[in-house]
């Protein structure tokens, strides 16, 4: 019993704790994983694990790798922020080199006319030949002043915000590659940790292998047969939804995906309020800041069901304590029944 227990506090702890590095992540799913074994002893093979043992090893895994997916998820949706915002920065900083250009070739032009002339100066004493002729021209001359100063303070105002415009599209483009890394550095994360669940996954006997495989086909098969039978209470945009997500039952799980061939949970709630022509990001945390908290004893078919604090996993509820949700990797888009650690219901 006291190892079960350690095995129980060290899963927890993977489940609780979000965005580890890697090494910290696989350290803990590895102490919890071998206190469910137990100690294996010098020159003895470790036992073979049953199927329940390697689900529930299969699932820590799965758990974890979704919460980090959630964190990859929302840095992609940065970056597509980010890259918008680069390019507006790019294209304010070309109109402001082209205006600094124009205003450049404009002072040259009057210098370079100038100097041709010999100079006002020299125009005014050559030509003025009566008091008014002087006077006018001296008008002149301070009319042209006047346009050059304005010329020469148009130019240090525009040279001011192409510099401005410079260090926003640098600022900008060390943001797209900051985020780019992290992208980077969560799917490693991800893909580190579901080699693991395959790796345990191979652990298993054939037969318990092939015994699985055959229960999750069942299920896909299961799932996929019920796409048609909504006939539920919800109506306008709920309803829109509802039917989308019945419509993508069956469907692979797959991180980062939001349709149309294979989803992960927020990918999922996002692609059905969107056929409702709702806009939500792909992100669970990020979906519930958005929507309308509404209490468990509220919850109407078409809400969105959050678990975790920060939100890490979302289903769409369907009523009855149901709701449609794409679990996890090995898994398909299903109706379940909503289970404990939710963190709240929200209304798009």
């Amino acid at each position: 019993m006291a190892t079960a227990r350690r095995a129980h506090l060290a899963v927890e702890t993977v489940h609780s704790r979000r965005l580890r590095p890697l090494s910290l992540a696989i350290a803990v799913v590895t102490a919890a994983l071998a206190a469910v074994v137990g100690p294996v002893s010098a020159g003895h093979a470790e036992p073979q694990l049953t199927i329940s043992q390697a689900q529930a090893r299969i699932d820590a895994l799965n758990t974890q790798a979704e919460k980090i997916t959630e964190a990859y998820n929302a840095a992609r949706d940065r970056l597509t922020t980010l890259k918008r915002q680069q390019g507006v920065a790019a294209r304010q900083l070309h109109q402001e080199l082209r205006r600094l250009g124009a205003i450049r070739s404009t002072i040259s032009a009057t210098a370079d006319a100038t100097y041709r002339t010999g100079g006002f100066g020299q125009y005014v004493l050559g030509m003025a030949d009566d008091p008014q002729s002087f006077l006018d021209q001296t008008a002149l001359l301070d009319a042209l002043s006047r346009t050059q100063a304005q010329q020469f303070a148009s130019a240090a105002a525009t040279g001011h915000a192409v510099k401005v415009a410079q260090a926003t599209y640098k600022a900008q483009a060390a943001q797209v590659r900051d985020t780019l890394s992290r992208i980077s550095s969560d799917r490693q994360h991800i893909e580190a940790l579901l080699s693991q669940a395959r790796h345990v996954l191979d652990s298993l006997q054939a037969a318990a292998r092939a015994r699985l495989a055959a229960a999750q086909a069942a299920e896909a098969a299961h799932q996929t047969a019920l796409r048609s039978s909504y006939t539920g209470p919800a109506s306008g945009q709920a309803a829109v939804a509802i039917r989308f997500a019945y419509a993508q039952l069956g469907k692979p799980y797959q991180y980062g995906a939001a349709g149309p061939s294979s989803y992960d949970c927020s990918g999922l709630t996002m692609a059905a309020w969107g056929a409702a022509g709702v806009g939500l990001p792909h992100n669970a945390a990020m979906q519930q800041s958005m929507v309308h908290a509404v209490s468990a004893s509220d919850a109407q078919p078409g809400d969105l069901v959050f678990f975790g604090s920060p939100a890490y996993h979302v289903g769409l509820y369907i009523g009855g304590g149901r709701m449609i949700a794409a679990p996890h990797t090995g898994d398909v888009v299903k109706i379940e029944a909503v289970y404990s650690g939710v963190s709240g219901y929200g209304r798009p």
